[in-house]
């Protein structure tokens, strides 16, 4: 039952609902426009998209053995596809967009890839925590989505240690990452 609860969170709590989440409510309560969270939700259901079409032809072409990309050269390439994927949509949402803060979460969170990338070799760091951490960040000021953010970081933390996915140090390591990340985020913005 404890397996199963964690396999749960671990898909509830996957990087690609928690920052669509975060951002959508975010920008909501920054005063984006009907309009722009419709741009923002397509935008990121299209990566979704994009993403699932990725991992699924890695699987049919026989390169991986299943979509979570557990083995080390599965993790490195879905990493490597992803962080290149983000940076290119930082720089469309910046252009295309004209979003500066679509622009620079995308690009924050290809920087988050990209730094587990170069320390992989070291450390396999939970990028489900470091994401959980920089979408709590998202939600400043809100009080809710503060305790909320820090609730499910807690809850994912848990469930990648207990799948063992993950140690505590790549558990602690996605922390603080993921909160560099949204303090960068932040200060950038501000």
């Amino acid at each position: 039952m404890r397996i199963a609860i964690a396999r749960g969170v671990s898909i509830v709590g996957h990087p690609v609902v928690l920052i669509s989440a975060a951002g959508l409510i975010a920008a909501s309560t920054h005063g984006a426009s009907a309009a722009q969270l419709r741009i923002i939700g397509v935008t990121l259901l299209l990566l979704a998209v994009i993403v699932i079409g990725f991992t699924w032809w890695q699987v049919k072409a026989g390169r991986w053995a299943h979509v979570d990309a557990s083995a080390r050269t599965e993790r490195s390439s879905l990493n490597a596809f992803l962080s290149t994927l983000l940076l290119v949509s930082a720089v469309l949402a910046w252009f295309v967009l004209r979003n500066l803060h679509l622009s620079v979460a995308l690009a924050l969170s290809a920087t988050l890839i990209l730094i587990a990338l170069a320390l992989a070799r070291w450390l396999k760091m939970s990028l489900h925590v470091a994401f959980a951490t920089f979408a709590t960040t998202l939600l400043w000021p809100l009080s809710w989505g503060l305790a909320a953010g820090i609730l499910v970081t807690a809850v994912v933390a848990w469930s990648r240690l207990t799948l063992g996915r993950h140690v505590a140090a790549d558990v602690i390591a996605g922390f603080l990452l993921g909160a560099l990340a949204g303090i960068a985020h932040g200060v950038w913005l501000r």
